[in-house]
């Protein structure tokens, strides 16, 4: 089995697991609500996947557009 394909093979059943994990968890008590932790842990596979297929990302470039964009709109607040 070729390098590439593994990786694919890998990012596939993350992204399932990922999914699986926060159907799941709807239907877990209290029913309709996903805890935090469960919420982290969906990210963190979906991270990794994207990692695995190389797509480049940055939570700090995130943070950093979230914050310009709370400071513009504080600022249209303030006019």
């Amino acid at each position: 089995m070729e390098h590439k394909t593994l990786k694919q093979i890998i990012s596939i059943i993350a992204f399932l697991s990922a999914i699986v994990i926060g159907f799941i968890a709807l239907f877990m008590p209290p029913t309709g609500v996903i805890d935090a932790s469960v919420l982290w842990f969906i990210a963190q596979l979906l991270v990794f996947v994207s990692g695995l297929l190389g797509i480049n990302f940055s939570i700090d470039n995130i943070k950093q557009v979230a914050q310009v964009v709370g400071k513009k709109k504080e600022e249209n607040k303030e006019q």
